[in-house]
């Protein structure tokens, strides 16, 4: 069964013909820049030992792409509501999470009620701060190279907050300016807007 919620947040549920009575709400990983219909049956297929092994699975898409766990976890407790409103209460409820899902899992086990038990997979639990620490520099090496993420004549902004509140870039923006100095989804590196740089003391054309 597929729909999308009163959020947006698209879902999928699975029930198998002999099911044990407990429920599965899986939280998947990312996050991605979004979603569409087909990320929850991608997670199915990922996940589909445990339908195979009796339990009915169900999982939402989240409303939009982005780090957001809180929103995440509302989404994921919605589609468990969603699920019990179609096929009645499970006798046990769990909820699993995959790598970003392991925070929103957490997140739904501390938040809401219903649930027998937490799986968490890979699970990223060190917090949204530590947990994504990295990401921090990765943006700053990005801004280093790519000087377009704000440009030069933008406003400029301390780069571990990310985009300003009043920011009005939008995914699509953020990704074009991605491309636009990576050339990343291009197997071509003629789509570079920016040289080739070397290490300092290095020599070009040999490895340092």
């Amino acid at each position: 069964m597929r729909g999308q919620d009163a959020n947006g947040a698209y879902y999928t549920m699975a029930v198998p013909e002999r099911w044990n009575g407990a429920l599965v709400v899986h939280a998947h990983g990312g996050p991605a820049q979004e979603y569409d219909r087909s990320s929850t049956d991608e997670d199915l297929a990922e996940w589909s030992v445990m339908v195979e092994q009796g339990y009915a699975w169900v999982a939402s898409s989240y409303r939009r792409g982005g780090y957001g766990v809180r929103m995440a976890a509302a989404d994921t407790d919605n589609v468990r509501r969603l699920f019990v409103a179609r096929f009645g209460q499970p006798k046990r409820t769990y909820v699993h999470g995959q790598s970003f899902g392991g925070n929103v899992a957490a997140k739904v086990a501390e938040t809401y009620g219903g649930y027998d038990g937490v799986l968490l997979t890979s699970g990223l639990l060190a917090g949204g701060s530590r947990g994504y620490d990295h990401r921090v520099d990765l943006r700053v090496v990005y801004q280093y190279y790519c000087r377009n993420l704000p440009r030069p004549d933008e406003p400029q902004y301390p780069l571990w907050q990310g985009l300003p509140v009043d920011s009005p870039l939008t995914p699509d923006d953020v990704h074009e300016r991605l491309e636009e100095c990576t050339g990343l989804s291009s197997a071509s590196t003629t789509r570079r807007s920016t040289p080739a740089r070397t290490r300092p003391g290095s020599t070009p054309g040999r490895a340092g």
